[in-house]
């Protein structure tokens, strides 16, 4: 009995190293977005990240590449627990398209998105950030850009140089902009392998853009928003 009493107060008292929480507790939060895709060979690699740190994000489709071929990709994500949102039909601007050529790009992207994955997109990134007051009257989605990563082809894309373009311009509340589809060699995820670890050890929580708003209290849809392309979610 009395070695019981021994075993039981050490266990009280000696804590092993494996119990101790590596990252602070969550007091900031952040979305990871990613662009371009869906892709059947790039987009698990940026998959593999999220799942190696436990962490979701919200990825902009383009409706001309999603198909039979990118169906296991896409039901990955949605495992996953990531949010899709709407990248357009095609990589073309949108800002000096007519209003039906617009609609039409919008609605046949969000069909897409909705009969290969059973979700219906809430938010719009436009291809390039190209904006126009049409696109902004005619499209009813909020619209989404982000703290820039720099990850796209002609940037100095070393995994360095883009986890600190993101750590350099991040906030609570950022929605940070990244690719999973990109020419080769493509670094972003290995970026993430810099990037995720170092937002969790400053206290930052991962969540999809519609986590995002709702944490924050915000309803992106309100009409005084109409004209805005959200970079940052505040109170």
């Amino acid at each position: 009995m009395k070695g019981l009493v021994v075993i039981l107060l050490f266990s009280l008292f000696f804590v092993p190293s494996f119990a101790i929480q590596e990252y602070p507790k969550p007091d900031k939060l952040c979305a990871l977005t990613f662009d371009d895709g869906p892709d059947a060979r790039l987009t698990p690699r940026v998959l593999d990240k999220l799942e190696k740190y436990n962490v979701v994000a919200t990825f902009f489709l383009v409706g001309q590449r999603i198909n039979s071929s990118v169906k296991p990709v896409l039901d990955r994500m949605v495992a996953m627990g990531c949010e899709f949102g709407n990248h357009s039909w095609d990589y073309n601007p949108m800002d000096k398209m007519d209003p039906e050529m617009i609609k039409e790009y919008i609605k046949r992207t969000n069909e897409t998105i909705q009969a290969y994955t059973g979700k219906v997109p809430q938010f719009f990134r436009p291809p390039n950030l190209a904006v126009s007051r049409t696109m902004f009257d005619v499209i009813d989605m909020p619209f989404v850009s982000g703290v820039l990563g720099f990850d796209w082809a002609g940037c100095d894309r070393t995994p360095e140089n883009i986890a600190n373009n993101v750590l350099k311009g991040i906030k609570d509340g950022a929605i940070i902009l990244l690719h999973d589809v990109q020419p080769e060699p493509h670094p972003t995820p290995e970026a993430l392998d810099i990037l995720i670890p170092a937002l969790k050890k400053m206290g930052y929580e991962f969540v999809t853009l519609t986590e995002l708003f709702k944490r924050k209290g915000v309803d992106p849809k309100d009409p005084k928003y109409k004209y805005k392309l959200w970079v940052y979610v505040e109170p």
